[in-house]
């Protein structure tokens, strides 16, 4: 473990709880740091994800709904998951602190694996397969890095569900061909078509299998894509042609569980562990130094699916004795006097009622029934159960019930009428109310309110999903599953669907007239503003913000610029002015200038059109030789407006 400062996280507490203390490992996702919980006051590990994923909405909502679905997976083999949340923009997972080391250091100093040592690590990583797979989760990634031997000798699976996430999170590279997943690992669907189930991790169990046995893997290349291509294209090898002596039941485990067609796999990781609990049931174990017992981590025996000795050896792994084995050694011999055994009868006889009755009271008479105090509150049932001599304990998880009401005792632990030592503790069980109810209304809730109203119902499993939608403002509730007003059993899962809103219509080049009741029409409200525009009619729209295409939610507001029409400007007074001058003026302006001088000169003695004209407009300077210097209207500048520069003289 890295303990070092040079991580910024090291050293800070996560939702004030968390206490990072060093960095585990690194990887493309995510970096694993061990933690401490200071709520609990235990160690866990902790996941972050790297800032590229957290900072992608979808990613981290996807991440939470896995989380929640990862953690409801429990099974010895699997890490479990506790908590998962954001904390100053870190994005993480608490997972359980799995001390030890992965399968993949354990290969790198081992070499390879016998056999019968291979078989019995990959058992309870099958269990754990197979626990996720009745649950209805594919793991997607299995491979030795994900699979943990602790100190004491256990098997984890780690990593459940994260792969999809990766994958969801990177699909613009996985569309340009990017491989997603470790190749060597990858079954010949995910790589042609990019589908994922139960059999695909038995095809990389199998590859797994060959790799503990052979000491190397199946298909190898320079790249991702050469390794890819062999999967798709090419049978994994017996691993018998590669170390000779493996027997032909070893071939079969590996070449079942990889054919390239998965119709002809085990269907899922319980199948593929029954068979090859059935191949380790005639397997001895393991000799030689590369494979003995010594160099294997031990394996608790409830977590190695692994059997027992005796039925390794053919036999049944509970104890029976044959009756008809057992020699006949005949009645004991009699020599005592007849008076003596009368004497032995009677005592016998005493002691047998002696013993009938303490038996009795052994298992009837100390005991106590436990009470009935189902539909009683808590403090009336306590002093029921007090009456008879028994403790109350509470646990506060409570269950569904349809026989009492919410906070009422709805089951207890010994049962109703079952019988428990004197002064013992009955666990009491408070309930949660019908386990089916009506789901609330939430559709046009917003998610949180949305939520809280679950929450408030008794629902506890909430995953959120996004659609487009036109009937409800971004980000509020347009469906959910089950929908509203139909029975909901609150143990299950509910999906909201939450609106994305819709994409703004093209309205462009409409009449402000039109466009505003096409929006209006969708429920959107419209805001004008004027522009002027060359290319656009006076009326009509130009754009609209948002732009086309943009997504918006029922009830927004969007802005429709509308054309003016072409720019205007009003052309100044160049009376007087040179003729470099004024065409300069005017050509600053987005004017285009005519010089009309008939007898020559310099000097401009009038101009047409005057007022305001359209940006690029021509505009016409009379000049005339007559005059000189910048006198306009002095009516000595020669501008043939008859001397008072008030009427020009167009004869």
């Amino acid at each position: 473990m890295d303990m070092t400062t040079a991580d910024s996280l090291v050293g800070m507490t996560l939702d004030r709880r968390y206490f990072i203390e060093g960095r585990v490992a690194s990887g493309g996702m995510a970096t694993v740091y061990v933690a401490h919980d200071l709520r609990l006051d235990r160690r866990v590990a902790c996941k972050v994800m790297h800032s590229s994923l957290a900072e992608d909405p979808t990613f981290v909502r996807r991440f939470i709904n896995e989380a929640h679905s990862v953690a409801r997976l429990s099974h010895p083999n699997v890490v479990q998951v506790y908590d998962q949340g954001s904390d100053q923009g870190h994005v993480y997972l608490a997972m359980e602190y799995v001390p030890g080391r992965t399968l993949r250091d354990l290969l790198s100093e081992r070499g390879r694996l016998g056999p019968y040592a291979a078989l019995k690590i990959m058992a309870p990583v099958l269990a754990a397969l197979g626990a996720a797979h009745r649950a209805g989760m594919v793991h997607r990634d299995v491979k030795p890095e994900n699979v943990l031997l602790t100190e004491d000798g256990q098997v984890k699976v780690a990593d459940f569900g994260l792969a999809r996430l990766v994958e969801s999170a990177q699909q613009a590279m996985t569309k340009t061909g990017t491989l997603m997943g470790t190749a060597a690992y990858l079954a010949p669907e995910q790589i042609e078509r990019g589908t994922a189930d139960a059999r695909t991790d038995v095809y990389a169990a199998g590859i797994m299998l060959y790799e503990l046995i052979t000491g190397e893997q199946p298909h190898t290349g320079e790249t991702p894509i050469a390794v890819a291509y062999q999967h798709v294209n090419v049978d994994v090898p017996r691993p018998s042609t590669v170390l000779p002596g493996i027997g032909p039941e070893i071939d079969i485990l590996v070449t079942k569980a990889t054919e390239r067609d998965p119709r002809y796999r085990p269907g899922d990781a319980a199948q593929y562990l029954a068979g090859m609990s059935e191949v380790m049931k005639n397997m001895p174990e393991d000799g030689g130094p590369a494979t003995a017992a010594a160099t294997m981590p031990r394996m608790d025996a409830a977590h190695a699916a692994g059997p027992p000795a005796a039925a390794r050896s053919g036999g049944n792994a509970t104890l029976v004795v044959d009756l008809d084995d057992v020699e006949d050694a005949g009645p004991p011999p009699d020599d005592r006097p007849l008076e003596r055994k009368h004497l032995l009868i009677l005592a016998g006889g005493a002691m047998a009622v002696a013993a009938l009755v303490f038996g009795w009271w052994m298992l009837f008479g100390r005991f106590e029934t436990v009470p009935d105090v189902i539909g009683l509150d808590e403090e009336t049932a306590a002093s029921v159960l007090a009456d008879s001599g028994l403790q109350m304990e509470v646990d506060e998880r409570g269950i569904f019930s349809d026989a009492a009401d919410e906070g009422e005792i709805a089951g207890a632990s010994p049962e109703i009428d079952d019988r428990i030592e004197p002064n013992g503790t009955v666990t009491v069980f408070l309930s949660r109310g019908p386990q089916t109810v009506s789901m609330p209304e939430v559709v046009g809730l917003t998610a949180n309110d949305a939520r809280d109203a679950l929450e408030g119902a008794g629902f506890s499993d909430i995953e959120l999903d996004e659609a487009s939608s036109e009937d409800e403002p971004i980000g509020a509730v347009v469906a959910s599953d089950p929908e509203q007003g139909t029975d909901a059993d609150r143990a299950e899962s509910v999906t909201l669907t939450l609106s994305t809103g819709f994409a703004v219509p093209d309205v462009a080049g409409q009449t402000q007239e039109d466009a505003t009741d096409a929006l209006r029409a969708k429920g959107l409200g419209v805001d004008v503003a004027e522009a002027p525009s060359d290319d656009v009619p006076a009326g009509r729209v130009i754009s609209t913000d948002p732009g086309q295409g943009e997504n918006v939610g029922r009830g927004d507001a969007v802005t429709l610029t509308v054309s003016s029409g072409p720019d205007r400007i009003e052309v100044p007074d160049v009376t007087g002015l040179s003729v470099e001058a004024a065409q300069r003026e005017l050509e600053d302006l987005g004017l285009t200038v005519k010089v009309t001088a008939p007898l020559g000169g310099d000097r401009v003695a009038g101009f047409s059109p005057e007022g305001e004209v359209e940006s690029g407009a021509e505009v016409e300077l009379f000049v005339t030789p007559f005059g000189s210097g910048d006198d306009r209207g002095n009516g000595n500048n020669g501008n043939g407006n008859n001397g008072n520069g008030n009427s020009r003289d167009d004869d």
